[in-house]
This record gives structure tokens, C-alpha cells and sequence, in this order.
């Protein structure tokens, strides 16, 4: 008789923007056994500006850490299962702190924070090539999401943090490292390739910090943290009743996502959040986008060779229904969204609440509604809202079929919009696709834990499977007027925003939205869509 496998877990520490979780997985089934969770409040002063303590986030990790280890010892689980754990975090939220009083040296800023507008265009007006060297070298747009400039703000703005410079003891980075450092009790300074490459200072090629880009941004180089990969033994935890366990794994969730499914060139993914983000796998080797996108590293794994993906994302993904919500009143609750029947209209919605991210990078732009008619209701409004969604995704495959040659069959997803079937339905007859969705709506959980597995050399087996696929019901013809019609309301968005001013009395800094990219890729693409549609 086969004697029976001792319990081998994982540990995984997930911090969002708004959500603090621990899981405990099991690495024979995939399977997770205990979760807890905490929210974390947006603290949000002025327009453009959002921020959120560090000390609520660790004090609401070490509450959750203590809930599951409970309730790990009720199920009498012995502590001594949990094998290794694994970090993941949303990217490009940074935080500053000091290594003396081991305290935040101001709030993050958050990775929706624009206050750093101005200082991009404060950079240009002097200089409007003053970013191709760093554009070349991150892969990345110079946008006001990016980690560089907000730390930049930090460092010229916060007096805390001016003298903690002089003094070196200034410790800064994305919350993979701010965690990190306060687990391990100060020991560990360190971030992750994934999160490194999203700063604005890291050479994609070397995987080094970039002396010459952190000079351009004013970054002292000398004190930036140690990049690592995303699967290596760092270090072991002491602190909290995770004490002595060894840290395996630190990545980006939207990579640990990436990484359950997407090990091959030319495998996409989408995840559709709050934003919706879009990434394909291209090797081993760096391509530079030539149609909007931005490039990234995927994953590294040890010593293994790094792995790319180009990405493009939407500043408003599945949020849309909270304004459809709460603004609009249109719907009581996102779970009507579940059981809607409603027919294709000729209402499209871009939701440029913040401007165009990916492809376009129009900051000006705007929200806007097109096609309204006598017949139009709310139903139209629904649906023109979450196809919205779709399109910004069709944008993204069709930069990535011009930029690599891929043309998507098919899309697989997950992200918690990602469990409402009438979404992935009209995604499958936008994009022309199957859309597939993984078994759960969160898959970063399970990456991160095969991942952090890896580490120590623990086998991890995800017997879930997807529950979903829609396949298209729409002709090539069908869909080609369709999103011309949406390129024709993205154009119409274009342009409407003006620089906004805060009040001089509440800060010195305004905030100025930039066009980085001229409406000629835009225009390209419509042209495109012109010539299919005489075909």
C-alpha cells in the first residue's frame, strides 16, 4: 500500500490596490485550502493625486497572516507544511521609507497617481527627445504611471526624504520591497526583474539599473535596491508567525498570472480588472513596439533565461460598471451584468475617463458616447460600455499582429470581470477569437505559487482546468465595420481635454496632460479598416 504524501504547501502574500489577501496552497492539487483577506483604503487629496499608507498595509498583512496560520493549526495543519512563500504585488505603486526607523517617509503613491504630468512635460518643452534614450532601453512610454518619475516627486518634494538622502538612509521601491524589507526584519532590499522593469531605470537587456536613466530622472543610483529573479531562495522571514520560513518567489501578479499559461511565443492574455491588461509572450529575445505598445519582462526563472511579453492596457477596464453604477445608476449591482440579454446596438463608448493608454497615449482624450439615437436605452449603454472593454483589447492584438506577425485565435483571461459570460461573448465576436478563461477569476495566486514551489524544488500540480470558452458568431465583415466605427469614436475623443490646474494655495504643481503619441497611428489604423471594408 502507497504510503500517503505528507501535506507540502505554499504560502502566497498578494497586495492590490485595494486588497491585502494570504493564501495557503496546496502544491499536490493546486488547490487553495486557506485564504484570508483585508481591504486597503485609496487616500485621494486632490484631482489626479492617489495614495495609500504602507503602515495599513503591513499592519493588515500581519492581522491576515495571523488569521490563516489560526485557522492552518484549528485544521491541525502543523505550521512546518508551509514549504515557502511567495510575494506578489500591483505594480508601480512606490513607497519611501527609512532604513534608521524603519517608518514610511510618506504615503505610496499610487500607480494611478498623474500628479507627475507636469514634470513630463516640463522635461519635453526643454527637450522633446529627452526620452528616447530611456524609451529605448526600458521598452516603456514615459507616462506618469511609471515608477521613475514618481520617485522623482518624492525626492525633490518630501523634506523627509531630501534629508534621509544625505544621510543614505533612504530605502525606496515597489511594495514587493517595502514587504520584503519589513518580513525579513530589515535584511532584505530587494526587488524582482518584473517589478524593476516597470520603473523607467532598468536596461531590459542587462536587467541592470541604468546609471545614465537614473541620472536623467535625478534617481540615486547608488541606493537603489538589488534586482533578483523571480524564483530564487532570498532570504527567510523573521517576523510575524511565518518566522523562519524561506521567501521563493517575488513577481508582479499580472506576471504571475502571465506565467500559468503563457510559456510559448505569441500566447496572449488578457485580464480584465479594474484596468484591462493584454500581454504576449515574445521570447527570449527584446522587441521594441513600433505600433504602441510598451515591453516588459514576462518572468525569469533562477538562472534560467528571461522570458518578454509586449503589453498594452486600458486605464479604465472593468471599472466602467462601477460608473455605470454609481454615477450613471443604470445598474444596481454588477451582478445583473451576469443575466443581461441585450442586442448588438450602434452605441460605442470610450471610456477615456483618463485619456488613452495603449496604443494611442492620448492623455487629451476624453470620455464619450457615439451613436445615440431616438431608440437608444439603457441596455445599449450596458453593452456599449463592456464592449468597450473588448475593443481596447482588439486594439492591443491588432498592434501585436503588426508588431510580430501573430494574428490571436486565441485569448485566454481571467481577472474578476473575467467570471461574467456576456463579457468573454462579445470579446469572442469583437476580436474574431476564442476567449478562454482559467478556472479562477484570479490566477496571479497560482503562478506565484508554482513559482515560489520552483525554489525549493517542490513538484506543483494545478489539477484545475478552464470552465469556459466562447467561440465568435460574427462574420470578418461584421466585425471589420464594426470597430471601424469604434476608431471613428476614438478619434472623436481625441483632443478635449485641457490642462487642469490645482489650486496654488494646496500645491505648486499643475497638472498638465501631454500628447505623447500624434493621432497618425490612428489614423493608420482607420485607413486600415477603410481598405477592408471596400474589399
Amino acid at each position: 500500500m502507497k504510503a500517503e504524501q505528507p501535506l507540502q504547501l505554499v504560502g502566497v502574500i498578494s497586495v492590490e490596490s485595494v486588497n491585502v489577501k494570504f493564501s495557503i496552497i496546496s502544491s499536490s492539487n493546486g488547490n487553495v485550502l486557506i485564504e484570508s483577506s483585508k481591504p486597503v483604503e485609496l487616500i485621494k487629496l486632490y484631482p489626479e493625486w492617489v495614495e495609500v499608507d504602507p503602515e495599513s498595509i503591513w499592519n493588515s498583512l500581519k492581522i491576515i497572516i495571523e488569521e490563516v496560520i489560526n485557522e492552518l493549526i484549528s485544521n491541525d495543519i502543523s505550521l512546518d507544511c508551509i514549504k515557502v512563500i511567495s510575494i506578489i504585488n500591483e505594480r508601480d505603486t512606490v513607497v519611501a521609507w527609512d532604513s534608521e526607523t524603519n517608518k514610511p517617509l510618506y504615503n505610496a503613491i499610487h500607480y494611478s497617481d498623474n500628479r507627475t504630468d507636469s514634470i513630463i512635460q516640463d522635461y519635453v518643452s526643454k527637450d522633446p527627445n529627452v526620452f528616447k534614450y530611456v524609451e529605448e532601453i526600458t521598452g516603456l512610454k514615459v507616462v506618469s504611471m511609471f515608477s521613475a518619475l514618481k520617485l522623482k516627486w518624492l525626492f525633490e518634494n518630501v523634506d523627509n526624504i531630501k534629508i534621509s538622502t544625505v544621510k543614505e538612509t533612504v530605502k525606496f521601491g515597489t511594495l514587493d520591497t517595502w514587504l520584503t524589507w519589513k518580513l525579513t526584519n530589515r535584511n532584505l532590499y530587494i526587488t524582482d526583474v518584473t517589478n524593476a522593469s516597470r520603473t523607467l531605470l532598468m536596461n531590459l537587456k542587462t536587467l541592470k539599473w541604468s546609471e545614465k536613466a537614473c541620472k536623467i530622472f535625478n534617481i540615486p543610483f547608488s541606493l537603489l535596491p538589488t534586482i533578483k529573479s523571480n524564483s530564487e531562495l532570498y532570504g527567510k522571514i523573521n517576523i510575524t508567525r511565518l518566522k523562519g520560513i524561506m521567501i521563493g518567489a517575488i513577481i508582479a501578479n499580472h506576471q504571475a498570472a502571465f506565467y500559468v499559461k503563457c510559456r510559448s511565443f505569441g500566447q496572449v492574455m488578457s485580464r480584465y480588472n479594474d484596468s484591462c491588461i493584454t500581454s504576449c509572450n515574445i521570447g527570449n529575445e527584446v522587441i521594441q513596439s513600433k505600433h504602441g505598445l510598451i515591453t516588459s519582462v514576462a518572468y525569469q526563472i533562477g538562472n534560467e533565461s528571461v522570458s518578454y511579453a509586449l503589453e498594452g492596457w486600458t486605464s479604465v477596464g472593468g471599472k466602467i460598471t462601477e460608473w455605470l453604477k454609481n454615477n450613471m445608476k443604470i445598474i444596481n449591482s454588477e451582478d445583473e451584468l451576469k443575466t443581461l440579454d441585450i442586442d448588438v446596438s450602434d452605441i460605442y463608448i470610450v471610456p477615456a475617463f483618463n485619456g488613452l493608454a495603449t496604443p494611442y497615449w492620448r492623455p487629451d482624450a476624453t470620455g464619450i458616447i457615439c451613436g445615440m439615437t431616438h431608440y437608444t436605452n439603457k441596455k445599449h449603454i450596458i453593452r456599449a460600455s463592456l464592449e468597450s472593454i473588448c475593443f481596447h483589447t482588439k486594439d492591443i492584438c491588432i498592434a501585436l499582429q503588426k508588431d510580430i506577425g501573430i494574428t490571436t485565435s486565441q485569448l485566454m483571461v481571467d481577472g474578476k470581470y473575467s467570471c461574467y459570460d456576456i463579457l468573454l461573448n462579445y470579446q469572442a465576436d469583437i476580436l474574431g477569437a476564442n476567449i478562454r478563461r482559467l478556472h479562477a477569476t484570479d490566477m496571479a495566486i497560482y503562478g506565484a505559487a508554482e513559482i515560489g514551489a520552483k525554489s525549493v524544488g517542490l513538484e506543483f500540480n494545478d489539477t484545475n482546468s478552464s470552465d469556459f470558452i466562447s467561440k465568435p458568431t460574427t462574420t470578418e465583415n461584421e466585425r471589420n465595420n464594426r470597430y471601424y466605427k469604434w476608431l471613428k469614436a476614438v478619434r472623436r475623443s481625441c483632443g478635449w481635454k485641457k490642462p487642469v490646474q490645482i489650486d496654488k494655495k494646496l500645491n505648486k504643481f499643475d497638472i498638465f496632460s501631454t500628447n505623447i503619441l500624434s493621432t497618425a497611428y490612428l489614423v493608420a489604423m482607420m485607413g486600415m479598416m477603410v481598405i477592408s471594408d471596400n474589399k
